[in-house]
């Protein structure tokens, strides 16, 4: 405990204020070391046998030579907001603060002030009450460093409206949380709106390409963009569920754009599951695999010479199809005349050409719909067309049609196409409506050939 005299310090004050300054906190916070001034003013007059025990000082004396050097050099942020309350008059002055015994060694100390009885206008007396907190101190150090420096992206979020929403939820007689947000999507952009940003360390800032936690903050909506929704929707339904810890697959946006892939484990600290205040979640970058999986997966589904799909999707869309009422649906089966010739005379890279050429036709006419070209075979080619009536296939052949023509008239190797289709409105098989279709394309197929010899 010391007992001190501020009242130098209240004459600098009296000057400031007839300087014109009135926000003492921003004052000092602009330049901390304005406050050394105020620091030189302060004299002790007395302290007691537990400071002298705290600062291993023999007496008042040996403290007050060893005063400059028991106070850490730089002025820091909690010392000037201490001044900006003793300026404001609040009802207490708190300061964490570093200091020094007299042998040197650094103690972290709680400050805690009062003016003694029939002083607080003159401030000559001012009662101070030192806790030691070093090995709080020390603790919450260590895990900042451990927070800082993790190699694993970690993120610190205030999850606690959340919480009070999902309390009022509960209270309306809210049971279903996916059925509510259903039925309430605006209810989901609320929540995610009412999450705080925390903290996030060094890893993940470079994990999102982001200079500091400032540029964090300012691109987080960006981060966070409607593609994450899914993911935060099953975050908080587990949450909702009472799981504290979730592990889960997601993907965001770095500040260039770029997708990021992350593997997300998410923890409530243990002193904040009633509140939720304090919320982290780590992440792992799993971009490099999630490219790989996303590449083997197209590479399993697509042919790569004409990068329509493959029988594997072909076969697997059939039988989805099978299992699913979708009426009316259509089909066309496309072969095309004379690859073989080409590839006995012309050589198969000529062959490879004209492939290339009908997948890049069929990827054409396949975009903005919800139909599929396969190719299945050497040079067979089926449109699977759900929802399509054969209205909706004749439109499709016309523009196959055209496309070819304005493809043959740039190159001398002339694309022709037989081609066949079938329509169904009835409960039929998959298996049936790709056989008409097939018997169709053959048809066509022998009329054209029948054509040449004549």
């Amino acid at each position: 405990m010391w007992i001190q005299d501020f009242s130098g310090v209240k004459q600098i004050f009296q000057q400031w204020h007839d300087d014109g300054i009135q926000d003492l906190k921003q004052y000092l916070l602009e330049d901390p070391e304005r406050l050394v001034p105020c620091l030189m003013q302060i004299k002790t007059i007395q302290v007691n046998q537990s400071t002298l025990d705290l600062y291993e000082a023999v007496d008042l004396d040996e403290i007050l030579q060893s005063f400059a050097r028991m106070h850490a050099p730089i002025i820091s942020v909690e010392k000037a907001l201490f001044f900006a309350a003793l300026w404001n008059n609040e009802a207490q002055y708190i300061c964490p603060s570093v200091n020094y015994t007299c042998k040197g060694k650094q103690i972290d100390i709680l400050l805690r002030a009062s003016f003694m009885p029939g002083y607080k206008d003159s401030w000559e007396r001012l009662l101070l009450t030192t806790e030691n907190i070093s090995a709080y101190q020390s603790a919450r150090r260590y895990s900042e460093a451990l927070f800082t420096n993790s190699p694993t992206p970690l993120w610190i979020f205030d999850y606690s409206q959340i919480k009070l929403q999902f309390d009022a939820f509960r209270a309306q007689g809210v049971e279903n949380l996916r059925e509510h947000f259903q039925t309430h999507p605006e209810a989901l952009k609320k929540l995610l709106a009412s999450i705080r940003f925390l903290d996030i360390n060094q890893a993940g800032l470079d994990l999102f390409k982001i200079k500091n936690k400032y540029e964090f903050e300012k691109n987080i909506a960006d981060i966070f963009s409607i593609s994450t929704h899914h993911s935060f929707t099953e975050q908080l339904i587990q949450l909702w569920q009472g799981q504290s810890s979730q592990q889960r697959e997601s993907s965001y946006y770095d500040t260039q754009g770029n997708i990021l892939y992350v593997l997300e484990q998410i923890n409530i600290f243990p002193s904040d599951v009633d509140d939720w205040a304090v919320i982290q979640i780590a992440l792992t970058d799993i971009t490099v695999r999630k490219q790989l999986e996303n590449h083997l997966h197209y590479l399993g589904n697509h042919d790569i010479l004409t990068r329509l799909y493959n029988r594997t999707f072909f076969s697997a869309e059939i039988e989805r199809l099978n299992t699913q009422a979708i009426f009316p649906r259509s089909c066309i089966f496309l072969d095309m005349n004379g690859l073989k010739t080409i590839n006995d005379h012309c050589g198969h890279a000529a062959g490879d050409q004209l492939l290339r050429r009908m997948g890049q036709i069929l990827s054409t006419v396949m975009e903005k719909t919800s139909y599929t070209a396969s190719r299945i075979g050497g040079d067979e080619f089926v449109i699977l067309m759900p929802h399509a009536d054969e209205s909706h296939v004749q439109q499709m052949l016309q523009q196959i049609e055209e496309l070819i023509r304005q493809d043959n008239s740039q190159h001398n190797m002339l694309l022709s196409v037989a081609m066949g289709y079938s329509t169904t409105h009835r409960q039929e098989l998959m298996d049936e409506l790709l056989k008409r279709a097939d018997q169709n394309m053959y048809k066509n197929k022998h009329d054209y050939y029948q054509q040449r010899i004549s």
